[in-house]
């Protein structure tokens, strides 16, 4: 495909996207706030010219993000970011309040993207992760502001996907000056699509650099204190909806060998999530939930326990994960029991909790196998499997802790990715900014 094919289908499938945005903002009325911003009308008179565009698509990149994004403004580089969900949003503003404007992307439309630019006017653009749309690289290229992929990945299949489009990937990454990839095979994949090896560094996963927040973790010990310290809690992390039925089963067989047994289930999307019922829907919909002892965090109250009757606590919050993962034992991840590709277990894993994950694990594929030769993941296909494996934990409180210790371990040891990623900017993205400095650490081209 051409360019010129690929912006006149993009510009013939305006009325579709629309179409989409508003049905999204039936789902979830956070996507109607600053629809105007996906079509490049926001206002961003605040934002200071010449900044930095960091764009992750959503909380996951967004915090991955955040070590980079805290190293730079150290450096004082004003920065600018932008984000495609709501939650991811509502992470970057909690992290940063007033001190960096966030706001939503432009589509990738020629003319939503041209007016985004022209407002902005940025001085470098720098992208988490997967994030390649080629108008959005085209107009980038098209005005000589350099792009940076930073934390890059490109899984097999994504690669496929990507080579169908012919020329039209290499001719869009022309004017991204640098990628600091994961690993060695994100950066093959790279290079195989036209990226010169000069431009590609290994740099490693920015998410084993992510901190913890304090705050949070003092709020789970109140937690946990309200739960009772002698019950087995287990939390489902980034919970999708096509799993929840698998982790109800399983938490109703655990209950069966431990009848105190706590699930706290925290959902990937809270304001989509329903938890799923045992029994048929009534029209009493909420005494129905309340029948089944369930109840949301937005209903706890920090001066009264959690009664024991209670089953499980669903997050109809957000931004509240370290929250949960330190007031539970053991962490399942999400999104990976159903092919999704799974979501971060470095979180869980650096507060040293067990971690139980299904096969569904692409996007985290070199951190799973560093967990499974560590002895810090077990892995879990079914409802049965992830009962059994709870049970073995629960049972033997030395292998609890030292499947946790075993997690914590190597997030210690895999450190030191923003520094690396500083290194690869600092000759690239920054070769003309003198005021950046590297700690430590030279990345290594590919």
């Amino acid at each position: 495909m051409t360019i010129t094919a690929y912006q006149l289908l993009s510009r013939f499938a305006r009325p579709l996207v629309h179409a989409y945005l508003m049905w999204l903002g039936r789902k979830d009325p956070a996507y109607r706030r600053g629809i105007g911003e996906r079509w490049g009308r926001g206002d961003y008179d605040s934002v200071t010219p010449g900044s930095i565009w960091i764009h992750a698509a959503s909380v996951g990149e967004v915090r991955a993000a955040q070590p980079l994004i805290d190293r730079l403004r150290e450096d004082g580089l004003p920065l600018f970011i932008t984000t495609n969900t709501p939650t991811g949003r509502q992470t970057a503003e909690d992290r940063y309040g007033s001190d960096i404007l966030v706001r939503f992307p432009p589509l990738d439309v020629p003319d939503a993207i041209e007016r985004f630019l022209d407002k902005l006017r940025p001085s470098a653009a720098l992208f988490v992760e997967l994030e390649l749309w080629p108008n959005r690289l085209i107009a980038l290229t098209r005005r000589n502001i350099p792009v940076a992929l930073v934390n890059a990945r490109l899984s097999q299949t994504s690669f496929r996907r990507y080579a169908r489009f012919g020329r039209l990937m290499s001719q869009c990454l022309k004017g991204v000056v640098c990628i600091a990839a994961q690993t060695e095979a994100d950066g093959e994949r790279y290079r195989k699509m036209g990226v010169p090896h000069q431009r590609i560094y290994v740099t490693g996963n920015l998410k084993f650099d992510q901190s913890i927040d304090g705050h949070q973790i003092r709020l789970g010990r109140v937690l946990r204190s309200q739960i009772g310290r002698d019950r087995p809690v287990w939390v489902a992390a980034s919970l999708r909806q096509a799993e929840a039925p698998i982790v109800r089963e399983a938490h109703e067989l655990l209950r069966a060998r431990y009848p105190n047994a706590l699930l706290i289930a925290v959902p990937r999307h809270p304001g989509q999530f329903m938890w799923p019922a045992t029994e048929a829907p009534t029209q009493d919909s909420e005494r129905s939930v309340r029948d089944r002892h369930i109840l949301t965090v937005s209903e706890l109250r920090d001066d009264e326990p959690i009664a024991p009757l209670t089953r499980v606590v669903v997050a109809d919050t957000y931004g509240e994960m370290i929250r949960f993962l330190s007031a539970a034992d053991i962490a399942f991840v999400g999104g990976t029991l159903t092919p999704v590709g799974g979501h971060n277990p470095l979180e869980p894993a650096s507060l040293a909790k067990p971690i139980l994950m299904g096969p569904h694990v692409t996007n985290f594929r070199q951190i799973d196998s560093f967990l499974e030769e560590c002895g810090g993941r077990l892995r879990v296909h079914s409802a049965t499997e992830l009962a059994d494996a709870l049970t073995s934990l629960f049972r033997d409180s030395h292998h609890l802790a030292e499947v946790g210790e075993n997690a914590r371990r190597l997030v210690e040891e895999h450190r030191g990715a923003t520094e690396r990623t500083v290194g690869a900017l600092q000759g690239t993205l920054f070769a003309d900014q003198r005021s950046l400095t590297v700690l430590s650490g030279s990345p290594k081209t590919h």
